[in-house]
């Protein structure tokens, strides 16, 4: 059978348009979703008629898949060397709203197989995680980003299930980083950031920590139950997709969105931009405290949520990458001209809020309300977790609480808000 050349994009049953196989992608939406009321455009593809091939439609399409080892692990897994054949192959259930099928097969009901989180611990301890993705052979599931990622579902029996075809999931199961021989209980390590984000008042998804699997495991966002007992998808794009730029570009050096592109964004998206201004400013300090210094634009996203309108989505992928040894030094994002974390001052903060439209005052008592919350937030969600833990995971987790209780403070009087 020869291999289709055109994917069909929908959101729910509308059909958006078609991608075709290109390099670059060409895109085209349907007539009818240029009709609609109100316009939706796609990411930052222009809403206009007939075929598209810009940087814009790349970096939409791109961003939906996985990124580096893992990107290259499925690429040798399904036999697919292109952008448009990964697409084929994966992109069904991906990060946000949209559903691509080969062009004229219909949307089948959802389908899901039961597992065990033991039965996943064996899939775990002998391959990536993106292998229990793939156990079905008909799964078309694609978690953007670079660390192993699987997508699972739980209802209210709490008994993991496999999403089969393109069927939604609700969690993504994040287990310990094993390509990286430094990086030593990653799943220990967000579990704990995330929750004391959330603990600070952050807008945060939701984690708990499997034992089993040795994995922080992660509510979707962009999945909502209906009342019927099913799931729909929320538009979600990562700031990266609003603004043209691939994958290999998302950190600030290499051509990804700076600070203040990404706050330029959330104010020409976001139906409360000074509450999700605010939100920016508190995760840019959070990460400065916490030593996150992958922090960057793929780890911002705006969605469409019901009844309220377009905003910021909650925070994902905090950790302390500081900790561990051979990862970089440099911060995600230029902060008022620096990117060594151990280097930035008051001075770079009032420079920070030049860039970004604010006054410095603003940024300084942000900070200083933050580094107070933030000790205590920490140990609250160090001692949730420690029960759960191996020996190895709670010296860990005291060594990740005594780095960060005192890059906080160390971090804060350099600032002059301690």
């Amino acid at each position: 059978m020869a291999r289709p050349d055109t994917l069909d994009v929908f959101f729910g049953t509308e059909r958006v348009g078609a991608v075709r196989d290109a390099s670059p992608l060409v895109f085209e939406y349907a007539p009818a979703w240029l009709q609609r009321a109100p316009p939706r455009p796609v990411a930052a593809i222009p809403l206009m008629s007939g075929p598209q091939q810009s940087d814009a439609v790349q970096a939409f399409f791109e961003n939906l898949l996985p990124e580096g080892e893992l990107r290259v692990y499925l690429s040798a897994q399904r036999k697919a060397s292109t952008l448009f054949a990964m697409l084929l192959e994966v992109a069904g259930d991906t990060a946000g709203g949209f559903v691509l099928l080969p062009a004229g097969q219909a949307q089948q009901p959802a389908r899901y197989e039961a597992t065990t989180w033991a039965a996943l611990a064996v899939v775990l301890k002998a391959k990536s995680a993106a292998a229990i993705d793939l156990q079905g052979g008909d799964a078309r599931i694609s978690l953007a980003g670079a660390q192993d990622k699987a997508s699972i579902a739980l209802f209210a029996d709490g008994v993991p299930q496999l999403p089969r075809g393109t069927a939604p999931s609700t969690h993504i199961l994040k287990p310990d980083i094993r390509r990286l021989a430094k990086v030593r209980e990653s799943a220990v390590n967000e579990t704990v950031i995330m929750r004391t984000a959330a603990r600070c008042g952050l807008p945060t998804a939701e984690v708990f920590y499997e034992p089993l699997t040795r994995a922080c495991v992660v509510r979707r966002f962009d999945r909502v139950a209906r009342a019927d007992g099913g799931l729909d998808r929320l538009i979600q794009y990562d700031l990266c997709q609003l603004a043209g730029t691939v994958s290999e570009k998302k950190y600030e050096k290499e051509g990804g969105p700076s600070l203040a592109a990404c706050a330029a964004i959330v104010r020409r998206t976001s139906s409360q931009p000074a509450v999700d201004l605010r939100h920016l400013v508190q995760w840019v300090f959070f990460n400065l405290y916490t030593g996150n210094n992958d922090s960057h634009a793929k780890n911002l996203s705006i969605y469409e949520l019901l009844g309220v309108g377009t905003r910021l989505t909650p925070f994902y992928d905090l950790m302390c990458t500081r900790i561990y040894p051979g990862l970089s030094r440099e911060f995600a994002f230029s902060l008022g001209g620096e990117v060594l974390p151990g280097s930035v001052g008051r001075e770079q903060v009032a420079a920070l809020a030049r860039e970004l439209g604010m006054g410095a005052p603003f940024l300084q008592k942000t900070a200083a309300e933050l580094a107070r919350q933030l000790p205590a937030a920490l140990h609250a969600a160090c001692d949730e977790l420690a029960p759960l833990l191996a020996p190895s995971g709670r010296v860990f987790l005291e060594k990740l609480r005594l780095w960060v209780v005192s890059n906080t403070a160390k971090t804060a009087a350099r600032l002059a808000v301690a």
